[in-house]
């Protein structure tokens, strides 16, 4: 009767044993025993990733035969195996020859089983061997890598009424690649023709290394290596009398985890219950159907295991091969780092320009699995000017900016790859943007940073990297602008006319600091208001006093009297936060207040009359005197400045004026109110006497002319025509008759009576004040 299997060789039964009662035993404390997690993907050949890419797949082929194999202590290169037929020892038994027949031609690793290595129902072990490949591909750091693969124990049986030549475990093949196998004959390795194919179980153990090329030293640990395994679909053996297949031994064609490995594996989503048999602890993956393919990639009987750079494996397996995951074709961009920006803070004044750094370490890639998009994107501030942006893009010291296209749009700042393969976009990228600091924009609401007493505002900035419409963004940094405080203050003054109606821009101000230094000139409006330019202040002004003072240009307008007082303005800056200065001005308490009074200067006409006819005397002459303070009319009086024209333009010289001959009339411009002047008569008419009289002329605040009578008493003058007119008379001079006439005598009787009558009169008038002055301003 057959002897059913497990296959389990007899010696391990004890040892299996214990292993099953030592995880009863772990499954019953908790935390310990845990399920390895399998994914379940629609596409599961897109989605094999990590970060190791085998681009140059070993295989049989002329040119890939990257191959080493370990004998006599030294790497031994696979291609010098001769292709005649025989065979090149390995260690602990094993040899390597060329199967032309096989898998279109392959490196067959194989022993004998004769003699103390005869194959029974029980396995036997078998110690490994080890293979080296060597620069098969780089990892996505780019660092170049070899493949070392060492199998640490193979164990072998068959039927018992089978007999086995020999078996081989492991193939490099032409069409495959690199195959882990239980394939074996009953005859010689060299017989002629082979006798057919015998089953034959087979179980290896292998260690695999991913290392830096030329060395033994692991790549970086954190690495992700992800295998395929495919092609997993036959059973564990047949009924010799009935073909019947096996499809529940957990000998049958299989790929198990031992350690190094992560604990996510990926399958298609239909695999179970289908195609695979997943273990419950989810680190076995059996046999459940012959897929209907033979060695061919077609996402069904396959699964990706991740592990780190080294990593244990167990395959399983009765007359069938496995594809050993040399062929895997890394189709997902890898994990990538997050961008980093640089520096985190600099020190910018407006309008100087800021420079960011955004740092990405984009990995390395194959064809497979290039980034569909790469996009870097900033948006800067609105305090800094975009308009105004430079981009630059190097790899390494190297300027890459022609493999990116640059657009600003707004604030936003992309550059995108144009070209994402191989030898691009991979290593350390540094996109450089250079913008300045806005010269305008508003920064009081931005968050104030204090540095040793020194106010900074912080315009924040982050840019990202997009790979596949995946975003992670960078760090975020600052430009610290120094604090900024602001504020003004428009200083004003007010201006009054008295007596006058003020118009725009009549007078003149100015402003000017303490140093005296001129800040502004300008003049009134119609209203009397007076306002300088806004004076600006900084930052730098806070807590300081500034003194300006405000003065009025005089001028020599007739009738006009000018404020000539200097006005004092203070002005206290003080910080009130948020980027504004509280600017506090202080004027005194009627404020800038500048008073002038408009007080036209008036006309004195002088008429000269006949004392006996009141007609007008032509020809007199006159002196205007000013009077020099004490009342009284000496020598010390100087003639006034007065003007023959209204418009005050012509000065009179010596201020002499003569009387008309038609009007008798003479007319003096430009006395001035509150003055006092005296006019004296300095030629007579021809046949007049001249009035040796000075007159007082009293010029009131008000314009009013008047003149003080003979009893002293001060009276206002007429004012025919609106002209303050005072009139003088002069008596003529008597004209005796000739010695030689008739009727002298009546005539010199009558003269002496009239003489004597009239010299009475003269010599009392005279003996007053000379002449009597009438109301009506005429003297007799």
């Amino acid at each position: 009767m057959l002897k059913r299997l497990p296959r389990c060789p007899s010696k391990h039964v004890l040892l299996s044993f214990l292993l099953i009662v030592g995880a009863l035993v772990c499954c019953l404390i908790p935390g310990v025993a845990r399920a390895d997690t399998v994914t379940k993907v629609d596409n599961l050949l897109d989605h094999i990733g990590g970060d190791v890419y085998i681009t140059k797949e070993p295989s049989a082929k002329p040119g890939a035969e990257q191959g080493q194999y370990w004998s006599e202590g030294q790497w031994k290169n696979v291609s010098d195996v001769p292709k005649d037929g025989s065979s090149r020892a390995m260690e602990n038994g094993w040899q390597i020859y060329w199967w032309k027949g096989k898998w279109g031609g392959c490196y067959a690793v194989w022993r004998y089983t004769t003699g103390p290595d005869t194959l029974s129902e029980n396995a036997k072990a078998f110690p490994g061997f080890k293979f080296r490949f060597n620069d098969i591909g780089y990892t996505s750091t780019g660092e170049r890598i070899d493949w070392i693969i060492e199998f640490t124990q193979v164990n072998a049986w068959k039927w018992n009424r089978h007999h086995v030549g020999w078996f081989t475990p492991f193939e490099i093949t032409t069409n495959f690649g690199i195959q882990l196998a239980a394939e074996a004959y009953e005859g010689d390795l060299k017989a002629k023709p082979q006798i057919p194919p015998d089953r034959v179980g087979v179980e290896s153990t292998y260690r695999t290394r991913v290392v830096k090329h030329g060395t033994e030293d692991l790549i970086d640990p954190n690495s992700e290596v992800d295998t395929l395994y495919w092609d997993i679909d036959q059973p564990a053996d047949w009924n010799e009398v009935t073909n019947a297949t096996n499809y529940t031994s957990d000998w049958r064609e299989s790929i198990w985890k031992v350690s190094g490995y992560k604990d996510e594996a990926l399958i298609r989503k239909d695999a179970i219950p289908n195609w695979l048999e997943v273990k419950p602890d989810g680190r076995g993956f059996l046999s459940k159907q012959n897929d209907g393919t033979q060695n061919a990639r077609d996402s069904r009987s396959e699964v990706v295991m991740k592990s780190a750079p080294e990593f244990m494996t167990k395959w399983r397996g009765w007359s069938c091969s496995t594809a050993m995951g040399f062929d895997t074709v890394v189709r997902a961009y890898p994990k990538w780092s997050d961008p980093v920006k640089d520096p985190p803070t600099q020190v910018k004044n407006r309008g100087e320009v800021a420079e960011f750094n955004v740092k990405q370490t984009f990995p390395f890639v194959v064809e497979a699995n290039k980034a569909k998009s790469i996009v870097m994107t900033d948006t800067l501030d609105p305090a800094l000017d975009a308009s105004k942006a430079e981009v630059k893009v190097y790899k390494g010291g190297t300027d890459v900016t022609s493999n990116w296209t640059i657009s600003v749009s707004g604030q936003t700042v992309t550059a995108t790859a144009k070209n994402t393969g191989h030898g691009h976009v991979e290593g350390e990228h540094t996109f450089k943007i250079r913008v300045p600091v806005s010269e305008t924009a508003d920064l009081s609401s931005y968050e104030q940073q204090d540095d040793q007493g020194n106010k900074f505002w912080k315009v924040p900035n982050q840019a990202s990297i997009a790979i596949n419409e995946e975003s992670k963004p960078t760090n975020t940094v600052h430009v610290l602008v120094p604090y900024e405080a602001t504020g003004s203050a428009q200083l004003k003054a007010t201006k009054r006319l008295d007596g006058g109606q003020l118009k725009d821009g009549q007078f003149t101000f100015r402003l000017k600091d303490e140093q005296g230094s001129e800040l502004d000139v300008k003049t009134n409006d119609a209203d009397g208001n007076v306002t300088f330019r806004a004076l600006d202040y900084t930052l730098a002004d806070v807590g300081k006093t500034f003194t300006y003072t405000i003065t009025e240009d005089g001028g020599a307008e007739s009738g006009y009297t000018y404020d000539t007082h200097s006005e004092t303005v203070t002005v206290k800056v003080e910080d009130a936060g948020q980027g504004k200065l509280n600017v506090v001005v202080t004027y005194d308490a009627d404020g800038a207040a500048f008073v002038n009074s408009y007080a036209p200067k008036v006309p004195l006409a002088v008429l000269k009359q006949n004392s006996d006819s009141h007609a007008p005397l032509g020809g007199a002459q006159f002196t205007l005197y000013l009077d020099d303070g004490d009342g009284s009319f000496t020598s010390a009086d100087q003639p006034a400045v007065t003007y023959s024209d209204e418009a005050l333009q012509h000065p009179i010289a010596g201020s002499v004026v003569t009387t008309g001959l038609l009007d008798g009339k003479a007319i003096y411009y430009g006395l001035e109110r509150e003055k006092t002047y005296w006019l004296k008569e300095t030629g007579a008419p021809l046949g007049f006497n001249l009035d040796s009289q000075a007159h007082e002329i009293i010029v009131g605040s008000d314009g009013v002319i008047s003149t003080r009578d003979s009893n002293g008493v001060v009276a206002p003058l007429s004012t025919p025509d609106g002209v303050s007119t005072i009139t003088i008379v002069d008596v003529p001079i008597p004209i005796l008759p000739g010695t030689a006439g008739a009727g002298i005598t009546g005539i010199l009787l009558v003269g002496a009576i009239l003489a004597l009558g009239g010299g009475g009169r003269a010599l009392y008038i005279k003996k007053r004040n000379g002449y009597m002055y009438r109301h009506n301003g005429y003297y007799r």
